[in-house]
């Protein structure tokens, strides 16, 4: 366990790994439902740091593994996905949201993380992610996630899960002219 209190706020990366796609990562040990497994309880990491913990293997899987996303899920997950105006479905279910997560193609996806926030709410866990991704050498585009962690037997799962694109004020002004 660390010595020091994860912090909400600028991400910082934890136990020395420089960036969410730091070549050479090995995804660190914590309690969830992801690909890799630990054989610690739930209780043995504090949930804030769990959170933390959790961005940098959520984003590091998105990266380089991203057909495996939807490990993260389980049947009564809920995902949503789309530009900050956007009025879209909400996907329940593992399934559904690994057919969402097909349909937008990530393919050599780029995460720079800038903040996060994490904080514990009874048995689960809140997390707020800002940042900026790239999929496919695209651009990058800044975003906004939400993940509500939920408790199971060995360790956490997605319960629900919000992400936005950012419209930044140019992208706003070049829709503008277009339909002008």
């Amino acid at each position: 366990m660390a010595s020091e209190s994860a912090m909400n706020g600028t991400f910082v990366p934890q136990n020395g790994y420089g960036s969410i796609d730091q070549s050479g990562y090995t995804a660190p040990s914590y309690p969830s439902s992801a690909p890799s497994q630990s054989n610690n309880s739930a209780a043995d990491i504090p949930k804030d740091e769990v959170g933390w913990y959790f961005v940098e293997q959520y984003y590091t899987t998105l990266s380089r593994s991203p057909e495996k996303v939807y490990l993260f899920y389980n049947k009564r997950s809920q995902f949503v996905s789309g530009n900050e105006t956007e009025k879209v479905e909400v996907c329940v279910g593992q399934r559904a949201i690994n057919e969402r997560i097909k349909e937008l193609d990530f393919s050599e996806c780029k995460v720079r993380v800038t903040n996060v926030d994490s904080q514990a709410s009874d048995d689960h866990i809140v997390i707020q992610v800002i940042g900026e991704i790239s999929n496919k050498s695209a651009p990058h585009k800044k975003f906004t996630q939400t993940f509500v962690l939920a408790a199971q037997t060995n360790g956490y799962f997605v319960l629900n899960d919000i992400f936005r694109y950012i419209i930044e004020e140019e992208d706003e002004a070049e829709a503008t002219e277009e339909s002008a």
